[in-house]
Protein backbone atom coordinates (compact mmCIF):
# COMPACT_ATOMS: atom_id res chain seq x y z
CA UNK A 1 0.00 0.00 0.00
CA UNK A 2 0.97 3.57 -0.87
CA UNK A 3 1.66 6.35 1.05
CA UNK A 4 -1.24 8.80 0.35
CA UNK A 5 -1.32 11.65 2.47
CA UNK A 6 0.90 13.13 5.31
CA UNK A 7 -0.04 15.86 7.98
CA UNK A 8 2.60 17.80 9.48
CA UNK A 9 1.92 19.14 13.04
CA UNK A 10 4.77 22.31 12.52
CA UNK A 11 7.98 22.26 10.67
CA UNK A 12 9.46 25.40 12.25
CA UNK A 13 12.10 23.38 14.33
CA UNK A 14 13.33 20.52 11.83
CA UNK A 15 11.91 20.52 8.30
CA UNK A 16 11.27 17.68 6.63
CA UNK A 17 11.31 16.27 3.02
CA UNK A 18 8.08 17.69 2.15
CA UNK A 19 8.86 18.17 -1.41
CA UNK A 20 10.10 14.78 -1.93
CA UNK A 21 7.18 13.51 -0.87
CA UNK A 22 4.96 15.82 -2.65
CA UNK A 23 6.84 15.17 -6.03
CA UNK A 24 6.32 11.64 -5.75
CA UNK A 25 2.53 12.17 -5.48
CA UNK A 26 1.99 12.40 -1.50
CA UNK A 27 -0.57 15.03 -0.55
CA UNK A 28 1.37 16.62 2.24
CA UNK A 29 -0.17 19.27 4.75
CA UNK A 30 1.87 21.54 6.90
CA UNK A 31 -0.37 22.65 9.96
CA UNK A 32 1.90 24.96 11.93
CA UNK A 33 -0.28 24.03 14.77
CA UNK A 34 1.03 26.12 17.51
CA UNK A 35 1.06 23.92 20.36
CA UNK A 36 3.26 21.10 18.74
CA UNK A 37 5.56 24.61 17.55
CA UNK A 38 5.54 24.86 21.57
CA UNK A 39 5.66 21.47 22.33
CA UNK A 40 9.20 20.87 19.90
CA UNK A 41 10.30 24.35 21.73
CA UNK A 42 10.25 23.09 25.23
CA UNK A 43 11.78 19.86 24.43
CA UNK A 44 14.68 20.94 22.36
CA UNK A 45 15.06 23.66 25.46
CA UNK A 46 15.07 20.47 27.94
CA UNK A 47 17.11 18.33 25.89
CA UNK A 48 19.29 20.01 23.69
CA UNK A 49 21.87 17.04 23.92
CA UNK A 50 19.13 14.28 22.72
CA UNK A 51 17.27 16.57 20.18
CA UNK A 52 21.36 17.30 17.90
CA UNK A 53 22.01 13.58 18.69
CA UNK A 54 18.39 13.03 17.16
CA UNK A 55 18.86 15.30 13.72
CA UNK A 56 22.52 14.08 13.48
CA UNK A 57 23.97 17.21 14.50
Amino acid sequence: MALKKVIVGENKTFMGDEDLLRSRGVAVTVLQDETCIQLMRDFIDAKPELWNEDIGV
